[in-house]
């Protein structure tokens, strides 16, 4: 990023310099406020994904220069509130106290001021310094509505900024206003005594009488406690807040310290009392004061352009209406779902098949060359290459489609009204909305699909929703269930598999609401108006979703590709038949290279019936000839319900963690053995009678 400047402004700079080059800044907002597309904007390709230490929260972290300055950016999660209901706030309100952020770029939504200054208002209790960004102005003026710029920096005592973030007008002026900040604030932590003072917002962050006086009290509670609590780096006004709510993380803190233990019972004496007096719980209570100083605020500086507003239905208007309606909502969204697949799969199965067609022809050059059973042909090239291509041709082609169509629908706003259709339905499974787009998407691949997954607001849902999506049959699966059951035996057998599939994701859900700890959380989303997508965040959003597939998962299934090539080279699987036997074949009833077939499902489901049809051509028969109908149901029926593929194990792992990724293979495996087994014994039941 670039800026054309004066001659006194370069000098202005080059003075500045001496104080600090390097400037530590995070972005925190409410959900879809415009946070990842101001991200995006700055930092370009140059930003990496990760999880917070210690906490499976994603962390966003990107850099840039920008007029001889160094930044360090940080996207913090979306988030309502700085209170502890969710990972999210607790990861968020933990950084921004820290010493590692020099100041906060809150994102706003100007469109729905009363909710964002909700955020504002908490973030300004932890006396950080703070730039106030109010994105989607352009929205704001259609409407015939303006912000007084002036007034709320008066009021805020902090820089008040317009934005159009999707099309980055005023993104860089975020940055001049923030070195600016930061050089003063350098600037009195090295010449003044006191060091940097936080502005006086009493006017605006007063409670009324009886809830302030009870924080005050608190507060000097707090302030004679001594040193005790000077390493928990909140402001003891936020202190005092937080433990009037019964806030568990800033209670811990609390419980810690023997010389402030009598605080928390104090603050449950207060708390009690002013429940009583207002009738409310205290959370309520203290939003109600909240939200009376943002209505003050908000009637200040809400400006309409003219005495009438206009009343004109634009089409974004149309749009919302359509896809928010009892029926036709429902309808887009059928429409949308198959329009996701149908591109998806389109397009992957194109270059797949390419990419199959070329490691086809190039196999039989290279078989010509060195011949077909030379070891280092059949590790490199069938093990290694193979892999590769296989995971390509597999699994990327997809994955790649499908974020940039997710890409597409999250910035022009129909995602969140998609989750709303889906909310009643899916609260019956313990999750919300927002998880129907990865389990429709684990109709074509489970690795997108559970990787989506992230977008759930808990970990419980997070971790609920990975389950069941794991157990959507993928299109590998279909692949196999309708080259087995769907061909031999019929359409009719082929949805009594997916009735049995179907059955076990509702029975898992119900008994994983029944038995995680917590509640399912209320869908609580922005739809900001329907707008033109900007393509070029798109893009970059989409590659860095996609190269965490590229770099991580992609060496380890190449690295599990080689291992199996050299474990059928030396005949290495075979005793795992003659293991696997009083399972493939006195349970399920299945023929005695079932067990090894089944392993490779691991690598890829289709290969299942890829080598169980290869095997019986070598015996010279066909499929038919070689599996009684019963066994090619419990064949496909295992083959559905049992693990996804590795890639969608290393993407489980990735999202939870390694331990959680294995309880639910263990999970699924024995779903699909039980189940098998079940079919297979209670068939050979019917027949003896």
């Amino acid at each position: 990023m670039s800026c054309h400047l004066s001659k006194k402004q370069k000098e202005k700079n080059r003075n500045q310099q001496q104080y600090k080059d390097s400037i530590n800044i995070a972005l925190a907002g409410n959900p879809n406020v415009g946070k990842s597309v101001i991200f995006n904007q700055l930092t370009g390709l140059s930003q990496t994904i990760g999880n917070w230490p210690g906490k499976t929260v994603e962390k966003m972290e990107g850099k840039l220069d920008f007029l001889g300055y160094h930044f360090n950016i940080v996207d913090l999660p979306g988030i309502y509130s700085l209170s502890t209901f969710t990972l999210e706030e607790i990861v968020s309100r933990e950084f921004i106290a820290s010493e590692e952020v020099d100041l906060i770029i809150n994102v706003i939504d100007a469109t729905n001021l009363e909710r964002n200054l909700f955020f504002t208002f908490q973030l300004l209790e932890l006396k950080v310094p703070i730039i106030l960004a109010m994105n989607q102005m352009d929205i704001l003026h259609k409407r015939n509505i303006d912000l007084d710029f002036n007034k709320l920096e008066e009021i805020f005592k902090f820089p008040v900024l317009p934005l159009v973030a999707v099309h980055g007008v005023g993104v860089h002026q975020l940055l001049e206003k923030a070195i600016e900040m930061v050089i003063s604030r350098q600037h009195h932590l090295n010449n003044e005594k006191t060091g940097f003072k936080f502005p006086e917002l009493s006017a605006i962050l007063s409670f009324g009488r009886e809830v302030e006086n009870k924080i005050k009290f608190l507060m000097k509670k707090i302030n004679a406690s001594g040193t005790s609590l000077n390493n928990s780096h909140y402001p003891h006004r936020f202190l005092a807040i937080k433990l009037l709510e019964n806030d568990e993380e800033i209670t811990k803190i609390f419980e810690n310290h023997e010389s402030t233990l009598d605080l928390i019972q104090l603050a449950d004496v207060y708390r009690k009392e002013l429940e009583e007096i207002h009738g409310e719980d205290i959370n309520t209570i203290i939003s109600s004061e909240i939200y009376n100083n943002i209505n003050k605020i908000v009637e200040q500086v809400v400006l309409f352009r003219s005495e009438k507003q206009t009343k004109k239905i634009s089409l974004a208007d149309k749009l919302d209406h359509l896809t928010t309606h009892s029926i036709w909502g429902y309808i887009v969204l059928i429409l949308v779902l198959l329009g996701i697949y149908m591109f998806t799969f389109s397009i992957g199965s194109f270059f797949g098949g390419i990419l199959d067609e070329g490691y086809g022809i190039w196999s039989e050059k290279i078989y010509s060359i060195f011949g077909e059973d030379l070891i280092g042909v059949k590790i490199l090239w069938d093990g290694g290459v193979g892999g590769l291509i296989g995971v390509i041709g597999g699994v990327l082609v997809y994955v790649i489609p499908f974020f940039f169509i997710i890409e597409i629908l999250q910035d022009s706003g129909y995602l969140p009204r998609a989750a709303f259709m889906m909310d009643r339905i899916m609260h019956t499974i313990g999750i919300h909305g927002k998880s129907i787009i990865p389990m429709i998407l684990g109709f074509g691949c489970n690795v997108p699909a559970c990787a989506g997954c992230r977008i759930m607001e808990t970990e419980r849902e997070k971790k609920i929703s990975i389950v069941l999506t794991s157990l959507v049959p993928c299109a590998a699966t279909m692949t196999v269930v309708m080259g087995l059951v769907g061909r031999y035996l019929g359409l009719s057998w082929v949805l009594f598999l997916f009735a049995i599939n179907f059955t076990v994701i509702l029975i898992i859900g119900r008994i994983l609401n029944k038995t995680m700890p917590g509640t399912c959380t209320e869908l609580i989303m922005e739809m900001h108006e329907y707008r033109m997508p900007n393509y070029n965040v798109i893009l970059k959003q989409t590659w860095l979703r996609s190269k965490e597939f590229v770099y991580k998962a992609l060496p380890i299934i190449i690295i599990l590709g080689i291992t199996l090539e050299i474990l059928l080279i030396f005949n290495a699987l075979e005793p795992v038949n003659l293991i696997l036997s009083p399972i493939s074949v006195f349970w399920l009833g299945l023929p005695t290279v079932a067990g090894i077939f089944l392993i490779y499902g691991i690598l890829r489901k289709e290969l299942t019936l890829v080598l169980l049809a290869l095997f019986a051509e070598n015996m010279g028969k066909t499929l038919i000839e070689l599996l009684t109908p019963i066994q090619m149901i419990t064949f496909s029926l295992v083959t559905m319900l049992y693990i996804p593929c590795f890639a969608t194990v290393i993407i489980i792992a990735k999202q939870t963690n390694w331990k959680y990724a294995i309880q639910i293979s263990f999970l699924e495996i024995s779903i699909a053995l039980i189940i098998g087994g079940l079919i297979n014994w209670g068939f050979i039941l019917i027949s003896s009678f």
